[in-house]
């Protein structure tokens, strides 16, 4: 292992290249890819139990991060080209089916590696910085939630045979309330069913640091929360000023859900280098 000199962010530790070719192992059983030329005003991502991943009217950039060996969201990515960022893209990724969730746990990051290995010729690395950090908590003494933010009425059990096709396009505000699993877009999260524990994961990124659940709440909630977006965010996940009149990730978790952020010490936290990444071969 070799150790950097200090930078601004802290020490910075140099691992071996991550992913560099594409290494023998899982990969998904289905993986289209497909530029977005269109003018489209809609969005977004949706994880179904099984393991598949649809991402309509997205920037590759925001799924770099799965291929990583260690948790990280897409503001823990390092370098890369602008196009990762500013361009759009439909992506669909399906594992083989009949995982098990553990198994699912343990493969898909390996799957992801494969992938872009393979249509992408990403090469990474894994350095630590120090970074912000802060625990997810109840935001009322008295322990009531927001108006947006209630115990689910879906059956959210991770199942072994869901199915999935791709879209004809983006889904609508009800059918996203609708659906297990947290859908992601500029400016909202909306779910009919999401653990605590996945939400804290989620807002990490907008956040800006490591989001650790300590709500204490179990089982499953349907949530829907609108905040503003850091200036340029669809493009750089560095930016951090807020550009529309919707409240930012702190105050909106608070007014619409119950929740708040409180801040820790900063912590070392690992981040993803990219080194060199190449468009994707379209399918």
């Amino acid at each position: 292992m070799k150790i950097a000199a200090h930078v601004a962010l802290g020490m910075v530790v140099l691992l071996t290249p991550v992913i560099a070719q594409s290494p023998p192992g899982p990969t998904f059983d289905v993986v289209s890819i497909k530029r977005v030329d269109e003018l489209r005003q809609n969005g977004g991502m949706r994880i179904l139990p099984d393991g598949t991943v649809m991402m309509m009217n997205g920037p590759l950039g925001s799924l770099v991060n799965a291929a990583s060996p260690v948790p990280i969201t897409p503001r823990d990515i390092i370098g890369g080209p602008d196009w990762l960022w500013r361009e759009r893209y439909d992506v669909t990724v399906k594992p083989p089916a009949g995982l098990t969730r553990a198994q699912l746990t343990e493969t898909m990051p390996m799957m992801w590696r494969a992938m872009f290995a393979d249509r992408m010729k990403l090469v990474a690395h894994i350095e630590q910085r120090e970074k912000d950090a802060y625990a997810l908590v109840l935001a009322r003494n008295d322990g009531r939630l927001g108006p947006e933010m209630k115990p689910s009425t879906l059956d959210c059990t991770p199942g072994l045979n869901a199915t999935a096709t791709t879209p004809a396009g983006p889904p609508s505000l009800q059918e996203r309330q609708n659906r297990c699993g947290l859908s992601m877009s500029p400016g909202s999260f909306v779910s009919g069913g999401v653990t605590l524990d996945q939400f804290a994961r989620g807002i990490s990124g907008i956040a800006g640091g490591e989001v650790d659940n300590r709500t204490g709440l179990l089982g499953w909630y349907s949530v829907k929360m609108t905040f503003s977006l850091p200036r340029n965010a669809a493009a750089s996940p560095d930016a951090n000023v807020a550009v529309d009149d919707a409240p930012d990730i702190f105050t909106a978790l608070q007014e619409q859900l119950g929740l708040k952020l409180q801040r820790e010490q900063k912590k070392s936290t690992p981040v993803f280098v990219i080194d060199h990444i190449e468009r994707p071969s379209e399918n």
